[in-house]
């Protein structure tokens, strides 16, 4: 699919936006905890891979270098907008209830979003990759730049 990408094939950037774009979302969800942003943040995500498709390097990951590419517009967009993460619980999380009082779950949803975006940026990023996005500690490791014992440390 990549190598139809590279030369600009439609239906297979097509294709490959329906694959990845709700765990792109995702991720960047858990980063920005903004419904909107998360979303432009994500059509940034695939536009800057679209537009520098004809660079890919087909023996790696396209998987892993999207993911890179939405990592770091939400790194960068937290550093625009420091510290102003905006806690939104909506329909996004309604499949996620257990059974629990809409009370009870918005403060246990408030509560998790406090803790893990009390986490340092790169810890954070580790966090979200293995546990939501069920990458490897090697595929983070490309992901975020950083050396495979950084990823297992944090």
């Amino acid at each position: 699919m990549l190598g139809k990408i590279k030369e600009r094939d439609e239906e297979a950037f097509k294709e490959f936006f329906y694959l990845f774009q709700p765990s792109i979302f995702y991720y960047l969800f858990k980063f920005v905890y903004n419904r909107a942003t998360a979303e432009d943040l994500t059509q940034e995500t695939f536009i800057k891979f679209w537009l520098n498709a004809d660079r890919l390097d087909l023996t790696l990951s396209g998987k892993a270098y999207l993911y890179k590419i939405a990592h770091n517009l939400a790194i960068n967009h937290t550093k625009r907008t420091p510290k102003e993460i905006t806690h939104e619980a909506d329909e996004f999380h309604a499949d996620r209830r257990n059974g629990k009082s809409d009370v009870d779950y918005l403060f246990l949803l408030d509560d998790y979003q406090k803790a893990v975006s009390s986490l340092p940026e790169r810890c954070r990023a580790v966090f979200v990759l293995c546990r939501f996005d069920g990458f490897e500690y090697a595929e983070i490791a490309e992901i975020l730049g950083i050396s495979l014992q950084t990823v297992i440390k944090d």
